[in-house]
This record gives structure tokens, C-alpha cells and sequence, in this order.
């Protein structure tokens, strides 16, 4: 009401009192309308379907709570999977946040990670739906490009359930808007959501008496509606392609030479890269022989993907720090492992 007064006016009979206002208000809002273009001089009969009918405006704001949970979906999915199965991403993050001047976060963070990845060289394997699963690193890598996915599909299902909800083309309106805006069309005569509406409804008198009325309305909400959902196309489509490129960019970066290039930069920004140990990287990599653990087979996809999400979630310093500790200790592992057997 701070902005458009009520959310729907209708003009009434003559006849009509404050009480017979009131009641076509809440009757029309609850109900619904149809719009009827103005080049259009006679109102159709009752028993012909209306073609724009407009339902959607009662439900905006329930419409928009359920798509700010089908976001959270993905999210929820992630954050449980990553607190039950072995490591909790997100504490080791906050860990490194709340102490940014403190060399305990950035220490912990090495020993879990380092204690993590031990673990899951030792029991060759880890948990997967459940269970143990032998020669299986990929637990978190399989989780984390499921919930990229589900952020994708959750951005294009938003599209055809807005189709259902709204009961128009939506994945064609922001086209059709923006077009309009740059044109220089105006928004005001608009079957997707007009602001001029009509209402049938009928009152019964005593009797078997029933008055049908056809009454016009104005709906100023949708002067806002209209704006929020052009938004919201601009924002799914946007979503749609950073989540695209995303997951193109997070498969490339788990190759075998973006791994290893990763490593070096970070040892790199740590300041402990001497050429003795690219020598070694380069030359591990190349050979991969099975009784051979180099560095990037050690970390596996799981421990680097965790590494690159705390990259990424916290800066280059602790970063540069966390490997350099992991390829520290790595070494003498990798240079004196003798076999279990």
C-alpha cells in the first residue's frame, strides 16, 4: 500500500455501497481476472474460455519463497555430504577466517587436510553411498559436479515452472519486454501482466435470483510484478550460463597438467619451489608407474577439489602454505615408500 495503494481497484455500479466495493475488491483479487484488450468494444460471453486469464498475482510472493528454497536445494545437498564424509569443507574455511592473523587456523587446516589425505591413501578408497569402496577417490568430486548440475538444472526447471505458474510462455517474456523497452513500446497494454483487467463474478438475491456482473478492474501491482520477473528471466539466464562455465572451468582445472601447474603456483607463492622439485613433479607425472606415488596421485581429484575450494574461499598465502606443508611431507613418503606387503 506504500507504493501502490491497494493492490487492485474495481469499477463498480452505481449502485454498489462501500460494503458492495469491498467485497468486489476481495472477491476480484481472490477469484482472479482476464484481460481483454481495448480494441476489443464487447465483453464475451461467460461460457467462453478466457484466453489471458491472470491468477498468478494472490501466490508472487509464495512463488518467489519457493524459488529462493529450490536455490537452497543444491546448497543443503553439498553441505551435508561434505560434513559426513570424512572432512568439513566449510569449517576449514571459517577455521582460516576467523583467525586471519593467527598461523593456528592455516595449521589446522594442514593437519586435517594432511591427516584426510593420509587416511585415504592408507585404506586405498572411500565411502561411497554408504559404504567402503576400494580404489575409489572420487567422493567428493562425484558430490560437488552433481550439485553444479543440480544448480543448472534448478535455473532451467525454474523457467518451465514459472510457464505453469504464471500460465504464460515466461521463457519468451523477457525477450518480448526487452524489446518492448528498447523500442520505446509501452508496458502499460500487456496480456502477461496487464494492468487493466476484467471480473465476472455473481452475487444471488432471494430466490433462485443471480445477478452476474462483468466488472473492470485495475491492478497497480502489477506495475511491480512486471519488473520482478523481467529480473528474475535476466537473473535465471545469467545464473544458467555462470553455472555452465563453471562447471566447464572446474573439469578443466581438475586435468592432470592444471593440477599440476596449480601446484606449482601455489609452492610457487609459498617461496619453498626450488628445481629440484619441479624436476621431481615433471618427472613423476610423465612416468606414472603404479608402485610410484607422485604428488598429484597422493592428493587424488578429492584432495585437490578441497584444496581449490579453500583456495579459493580463503587467499593465496594460506593456500601457498597448506600445499607447501602437504608437498613437504609428501616427499620422503614418496621417495622411501616401501610396500605394505
Amino acid at each position: 500500500k506504500t507504493y501502490v495503494g491497494d493492490p487492485i481497484n474495481c469499477w463498480t455500479p452505481a449502485q454498489f455501497t462501500g460494503t458492495h466495493n469491498a467485497y468486489t475488491n476481495s472477491i476480484c483479487w481472490l477469484k482472479g481476472s482476464y484481460y481483454l484488450p481495448t480494441e476489443e468494444i464487447t465483453i464475451p460471453d461467460r461460457s467462453k474460455p478466457r484466453v489471458y486469464y491472470v491468477s498468478y498475482y494472490q501466490w508472487t510472493p509464495f512463488i518467489l519463497l519457493g524459488m529462493g528454497m529450490l536455490f537452497l536445494i543444491p546448497k543443503f545437498v553439498w553441505h551435508t555430504f561434505t560434513r559426513q564424509a570424512g572432512i568439513n569443507i566449510r569449517r576449514l574455511v571459517q577455521t582460516i577466517k576467523d583467525k586471519p592473523n593467527d598461523d593456528k587456523g592455516v595449521d589446522f587446516v594442514k593437519r586435517s587436510l594432511k591427516s584426510y589425505l593420509d587416511r585415504l591413501n592408507n585404506l586405498h578408497g572411500t565411502n561411497c553411498c554408504g559404504a567402503r569402496c576400494n580404489n575409489f577417490y572420487l567422493g567428493y568430486t562425484i558430490t560437488y559436479f552433481i550439485v553444479k548440475l543440480l544448480y543448472v538444472i534448478n535455473t532451467l526447471a525454474q523457467f518451465f515452472l514459472l510457464n505453469a505458474f504464471l500460465s504464460f510462455h515466461f521463457t519468451g517474456y523477457g525477450v518480448e519486454s526487452l524489446n518492448k523497452l528498447f523500442s520505446g513500446e509501452d508496458w502499460f497494454e500487456s496480456p502477461r501482466f496487464p494492468r487493466v483487467t476484467m471480473c465476472d463474478f455473481m452475487i444471488r438475491h432471494l430466490g433462485s435470483n443471480q445477478h452476474w456482473y462483468a466488472i473492470q478492474c485495475n491492478l497497480p501491482i502489477n506495475m511491480y510484478n512486471e519488473k520482478i520477473f523481467l529480473g528474475i528471466w535476466i537473473w535465471l539466464l545469467v545464473l544458467t550460463a555462470l553455472n555452465i562455465a563453471s562447471m566447464i572451468s572446474w573439469i578443466i582445472s581438475l586435468s592432470g597438467s592444471r593440477r599440476l601447474s596449480t601446484t606449482k603456483k601455489y609452492l610457487h607463492v609459498s617461496r619453498v619451489t626450488s628445481p629440484e622439485n619441479e624436476s621431481l613433479l615433471s618427472t613423476t607425472v610423465k612416468s606414472r608407474r603404479a608402485d610410484d606415488l607422485d604428488f598429484t596421485e597422493y592428493m587424488h581429484l578429492d584432495g585437490f577439489l578441497i584444496f581449490k575450494i579453500i583456495a579459493h574461499n580463503t587467499d593465496e598465502v594460506a593456500a601457498g602454505q597448506i600445499i607447501e606443508h602437504l608437498y613437504r611431507n609428501f616427499e620422503p613418503l614418496n621417495r622411501n615408500h616401501v610396500s605394505n606387503v
